[in-house]
């Protein structure tokens, strides 16, 4: 886990080692960090380099023995603010622009249909429902969704809630112990074999049609009032024919 944090913070695979290397060695040669670390000496030296770079490494000289040691684990705190203090400076200024770019979004047709591949993709169908605003209508996958969007799923749970959002969901039997409902929901459900890693969402004039494949995800998103208000009408049929 800790190699999967430091990734996220920019430090590759290799620099993850040799810094967690150093955390056990405290002050070592880059021989000495090969070995403990199980990298190719070249690699050590590179990711020494890259690590000096971004402040993470110093080194002292001790008998002309060159000597590396980490820097405290709390820089990264100090690492993490200063990217949220850039992210929000790209926000304020992204923020700026928005009106413009929305006004080219609504000089688009009214109509289209849109592919999303991979998991960055459903992500990207997910928040466009937040930003819709609209309560919303759906079937499908059970437990497959958070497996497949794992701890981004939680953040956008907790945005459908802050923005008041509710939904109703129908799922299969197999899912009525093993899904939490969460606030503002309301699921029924009908039995396993219509069950599959297929799922579907409507909400306001759109229509998301999900393959929850961990494999490879994707997604459909038809823009069309009368698709949506045709998918609701099948939605409400299933809706009645399912058990609470």
């Amino acid at each position: 886990m800790q190699y999967r944090l430091f990734r996220s913070l920019g430090l590759t695979q290799n620099e993850s080692k040799v810094y967690v290397a150093l955390l056990e060695l405290g002050t070592a040669q880059a021989g000495h960090i090969t070995e403990h670390s199980g990298i190719h000496r070249r690699n050590v030296y590179d990711s020494i380099a890259r690590l000096m770079e971004k402040g993470l490494v110093s080194f002292v000289i001790v008998n002309n023995k060159k000597l590396f040691s980490p820097v405290n684990p709390r820089r990264f705190l100090e690492i993490i603010d200063e990217k949220k203090f850039e992210l929000d400076s790209v926000k304020s200024d992204f923020s700026r622009i928005l009106p413009e770019l929305e006004l080219r979004k609504d000089m688009q047709p009214k109509h289209d249909v849109r592919f999303f591949k991979g998991v960055e993709g459903l992500k990207t169908v997910f928040e466009d429902i937040i930003r819709t605003g609209k309560n919303y209508v759906g079937y499908g996958p059970g437990q497959q969704i958070e497996r497949v969007l794992k701890h981004f799923f939680r953040h956008y749970v907790n945005g459908r809630i802050k923005a008041k959002i509710k939904l109703k969901l129908i799922y299969d039997e197999a899912s009525r112990k093993k899904v939490k409902i969460n606030p503002l929901t309301e699921a029924r459900y009908i039995p396993n074999q219509y069950s599959s890693n297929a799922a579907l969402r409507i909400y306001g004039d759109k229509t998301a049609l999900l393959l929850l494949s961990e494999e490879e995800p994707l997604a459909i998103v038809i823009k069309n009032k009368s698709i949506a208000d045709g998918y609701r009408k099948y939605f409400e049929v299933m809706w009645k024919a399912a058990k609470p």
